[in-house]
């Protein structure tokens, strides 16, 4: 599936700002399951908001050395 730049760029600080309120959870309220299941969901967003701003910028990085044009093979 693809996404576009606008929205993906987005998705980074969205899924660090879903794993923090789950942070803000499971430490105002420690007791109980929910705070377990809230610690567990912010780790996996703030996991899936690393995952993807290192993506993208190892995308930029890559575009910028590759410009694109392809190789001239000789005729076999």
């Amino acid at each position: 599936m693809r996404l576009s730049r606008p929205v993906y760029e987005s998705m980074p600080p969205f899924y660090a700002a879903i794993g923090a309120l789950g942070f803000a959870i499971a430490y105002l309220d420690p007791d109980g399951p929910q705070s377990v299941i809230a610690f567990v969901i912010a780790l996996v967003m703030e996991t899936a908001a690393l995952t993807v701003f290192l993506r993208r910028q190892d995308y930029r990085a890559r575009s910028r050395e590759y410009s694109g044009h392809m190789l001239d093979l000789p005729p076999s």
